[in-house]
């Protein structure tokens, strides 16, 4: 499909926390798990389906046969959930979808897929770009919208945007040279901000983040999330039992010192992580975020940690930040395991217009 034209001022990527017509995930286990965390997956993955669905419709991906089937049938007694065919073989929705935004016209509005050159986190030999990677390409075949194809490589996580026009991302993933390398004469970090104003990103707030972390690069997602009322919680790792993240409080700085689109400073709320000796995994890539959440039209699906000082202390900043949404905190330990929580398996598609009751909105494309 060939590329849209676009002026600046005409597409805005919404706030998490703005209305949504469905949510969209996914029911595609990659051949690269074992069978037996295959299930343990599948059982995470449903825990965040029927939570979401409580609120809004999802739209749930499967590639065809077995797959299909399968979800068909395990969703069968839930009306709010839509199995949709499509050649989809993973279940990190976030990073493999395009971002959706909306583009104002003359006398209406529409939904349009950003389309962010996903080449499977850096394409590295861990972990090579594969076929389903490219789903964002089929965005008109598959979510029925045009597709709108950005100028440099990244993935969904990789932004936190609060709907106003101020996006934060890192360095240690934007600038990777597996996603976006050193060219002559091109300083990457303005190219990257100047075509961010082509979708309405005015600000770009641009902290280190981690170079060292598996696969994504360090995330923004990972550590940090957008609130309503200009506030952001931030990820603190305060452990005595784990070595500090590198630059994490060179990030919480630079956020308390930095102002969004409209000139106004920040509130920064810290969070602490989950304590070492709670979570019995690999701790290269277990990813032990509470702020990796998902943001319902009527809860926040978020993940816990079994560290019962520490999933309070998360749940009640979570409550402060969204007072008027549930809060649905679920262990997912086997995604948490392969590297993500509930903001990286989920995908949510704006709606244009909110209706009187969010719970039964319904997409309109």
């Amino acid at each position: 499909m060939a590329r849209h034209s676009v002026r600046a001022a005409s597409i805005r990527i919404p706030a998490e926390w703005e209305a949504h017509a469905c949510c969209w995930m996914a029911w595609a286990i990659h051949p690269e798990w074992a069978q037996g965390d295959a299930v343990r997956i599948k059982r995470d993955l449903s825990k965040v389906v029927h939570a979401i669905a409580r609120f809004e419709p999802v739209r749930l991906l499967a590639p065809p046969g077995r797959a299909f089937r399968e979800a068909r049938q395990h969703f069968s007694r839930c009306p709010a959930v839509t199995i949709i065919k499509a050649p989809v073989d993973d279940f990190w929705m976030r990073d493999i979808m395009p971002t959706f935004a909306i583009r104002s016209e003359s006398v209406r509005k529409r939904i349009v897929a950003i389309d962010w050159n996903f080449n499977g986190w850096g394409g590295t030999p861990d972990r090579p770009a594969r076929p389903g990677d490219q789903l964002a390409k089929i965005a008109a075949a598959t979510f029925g919208v045009p597709r709108i194809s950005s100028s440099f490589v990244a993935e969904g996580g990789a932004f936190a945007v609060d709907g106003r026009g101020t996006l934060i991302t890192t360095r240690s993933c934007l600038l990777n040279s597996n996603r976006n390398p050193v060219r002559g004469g091109v300083n990457r970090q303005r190219a990257i901000a100047c075509w961010l104003r082509k979708v309405g990103i005015r600000k770009v707030i641009w902290l280190e983040g981690d170079a060292c972390e598996p696969i994504t690069s360090g995330h923004i997602d990972g550590y940090v999330l957008w609130t309503p009322g200009n506030s952001v919680l931030v990820e603190d790792p305060n452990d005595s039992g784990n070595e500090p993240i590198f630059w994490r409080e060179h990030d919480l700085e630079l956020l308390v010192q930095s102002r969004n689109a409209q000139g106004r400073k920040l509130s920064v709320v810290r969070v602490l992580s989950p304590r070492r000796r709670y979570l019995n995994r690999n701790r290269d890539s277990f990813a032990a975020s509470y702020l990796n959440v998902y943001i319902a039209n009527g809860a926040v699906v978020a993940p816990q940690f079994g560290d019962p000082e520490r999933d309070a202390l998360a749940r009640e900043a979570l409550a402060s930040a969204f007072p008027q949404r549930e809060i649905i905190p679920l262990r997912i330990d086997a995604i948490a395991a392969g590297g993500g929580g509930v903001h990286c398996i989920t995908q949510s598609m704006p709606m244009l217009e909110r209706k009187r009751d969010a719970r039964q909105a319904t997409v309109n494309f």
